[in-house]
């Protein structure tokens, strides 16, 4: 009786500890913006909900989705549901005219287009990290998620 007693006990320490690893695994971040609710990242690719304890779970949305937050929704939505100030819908560039000489948007935000020549293929660049492209009213180039919402008017309904 008593060695099954002990090796009860292992396993429940054993899979507890599993559970612990499997968490931090998880991308479990610390800071809760709200107890009840979900809220997305600046560059709405990922969004977060509270575990307890000033602890949140992180999970990122499916390639193709990003998360929006209003009063019809709250999730992962595909990006022709996405305000269009948030998001760009664009194809690449021809590599004609004025495309050749400066950097084109692409539907990724983080992401833009340089063309090498005229009729040359588009080259896909990337901002630095924890930065967006934005190409309006002046602005061109990588800027701050909070400045590219701002530029961009891209505002959350939360």
């Amino acid at each position: 009786m008593i060695k099954v007693t002990l090796l009860l006990g292992s396993l429940l320490v054993l899979t507890a500890a599993a559970a612990v690893v499997r968490l931090n695994e998880r991308n479990v971040i610390e800071g809760c913006k709200s107890e009840t609710e979900l809220w997305g990242s600046e560059d709405g690719t990922k969004y977060y909900f509270c575990l307890g304890n000033n602890m949140a779970f992180e999970q990122s949305c499916d390639p193709g989705t990003f998360f929006v937050k209003n009063a019809t929704v709250s999730g992962c939505v595909p990006v022709d549901l996405v305000d269009d100030n948030c998001i760009y819908h664009t194809e690449p560039p021809s590599c004609l005219g004025a495309s050749v000489t400066q950097p084109q948007p692409h539907e990724d935000p983080t992401k833009f287009y340089l063309c090498p020549a005229s009729g040359a293929e588009p080259i896909v660049l990337t901002c630095t990290e924890n930065k967006a492209f934005v190409s309006q009213d002046g602005y061109l180039g990588c800027f701050e998620w909070s400045q590219w919402r701002r530029i961009r008017g891209c505002v959350d309904d939360a």
